[in-house]
């Protein structure tokens, strides 16, 4: 293969699947599988033959790749506005049991509208925003993702009773992301406060049930939450989607995945003793939750620096590279390294076995 190249050890992607199969076995938490971290209806296939129930997506485009593959279970984790996206919403949903995630009734009315005029049905999840403790009067809790949703108690109930009134869609259940959990110093701390949010979206469930409306689906979790996730009693799902493929950032709170992806790259130069220059920079790989790593360490050699073309190793006394050596770096990120490269390379025991499309890169509208 020529560098820089995304390259994926299939057989250590196949153990990480297999991994998170046996961690579910005996809990009564399926896996959704968020596909935005990868964009491949290939892989996404491979985590649904591995115990997936189905899969999660960010955007609209990337759900009509994923359905185009066959893939018929698909929730989108993002709230879906405008006419014209409605539209292609309520399209879609004639080809595939699809959900999204709504915080807002006008938002809802206009699905509702549009699925009436294509004569499908969208299913309708409620986000529920877990930095807050809404109606239940907890204080907001510190380090959480505070972006889309509802608050959680009373005022996301009401909107799941008024959405489930319209025609044409279906209230489906609830969602939100706890999504502070990385953000706490000690692994105690970050699952206390893990749980503390979750049980804020299963108490929500209550106040929704309690007005006699079935909620089927209570999603959240992350491949850094999914233990603490998965032990909480009302959670039907989770969303990790990392642990297929991992990253630095993820591996640190999750380290019984493995590195499944890298970026191959090659020295270039050799400026001085002590540091070599990689022809990979942050047009092939990202930098945005850190610096990128030596996948296999390496005594000596560390990542020091990343620019817009190169990455700049740094060499220790004893350590020693050659122009042309290759070296296999991880990202600290992989949502954001995927989507910078057109294909995979798949190898197995070493072996290049076959391209693969990243198929649902820059589908982001």
């Amino acid at each position: 293969m020529d560098t820089p190249s995304l390259v994926i050890d299939i057989e250590i992607a196949e153990k990480n699947i297999e991994t998170m199969r046996k961690f579910l076995a005996s809990k009564k938490t399926k896996l959704r599988a968020h596909t935005k971290i990868h964009k491949s209806p290939f892989l996404a296939h491979l985590q649904i033959a591995g115990g997936s129930s189905g899969i999660t997506c960010a955007k609209l485009g990337e759900a009509e790749v994923m359905a185009q593959s066959g893939i018929s279970d698909i929730l989108i984790a993002n709230e879906i506005v405008g006419k014209q996206k409605t539209k292609r919403l309520a399209n879609l949903a004639k080809y595939c049991d699809l959900k999204v995630a709504i915080d807002n009734f006008d938002n809802a009315k206009d699905i509702s509208s549009a699925a009436s005029a294509a004569g499908s049905q969208v299913g309708l999840v409620v986000d529920v925003n877990l930095s807050t403790g809404g109606s239940f009067g907890e204080k907001k809790l510190g380090g959480m993702l505070n972006r889309c949703g509802v608050p959680p108690g009373k005022l996301a109930a009401d909107l799941a009773e008024a959405v489930s009134k319209l025609p044409s869609s279906r209230f489906r259940g609830i969602m939100g992301y706890e999504g502070g959990l990385p953000d706490y110093p000690t692994s105690q701390e970050s699952n206390s406060v893990a749980r503390e949010s979750i049980e804020l979206l299963v108490r929500t469930r209550d106040a929704i049930k309690d007005r006699g409306i079935d909620v089927g689906i209570v999603s959240c979790g992350s491949s850094t939450s999914y233990r603490v996730a998965s032990d909480v009693p009302g959670i039907t799902e989770l969303q990790a989607g990392s642990y297929i493929l991992m990253d630095t950032y993820h591996h640190r709170y999750s380290p019984e995945f493995d590195y499944a992806l890298w970026v191959e790259a090659q020295v270039i130069s050799l400026p001085n003793p002590h540091r070599a220059i990689l022809d990979a920079g942050g047009t092939a790989i990202s930098g945005d939750a850190g610096l990128p790593g030596l996948r296999v360490p390496r005594a000596g050699l560390k990542v020091v620096e990343l620019d817009a073309e190169h990455i700049h190793v740094e060499m220790n006394p004893g350590a020693q590279l050659a122009s042309g050596d290759r070296l296999q770096i991880v990202p600290s990120n992989i949502d954001t390294t995927t989507c910078l490269h057109d294909n995979y390379v798949i190898t197995r025991k070493g072996e290049v076995e076959m391209l693969a499309p990243v198929a649902a890169r820059g589908k982001f509208q």
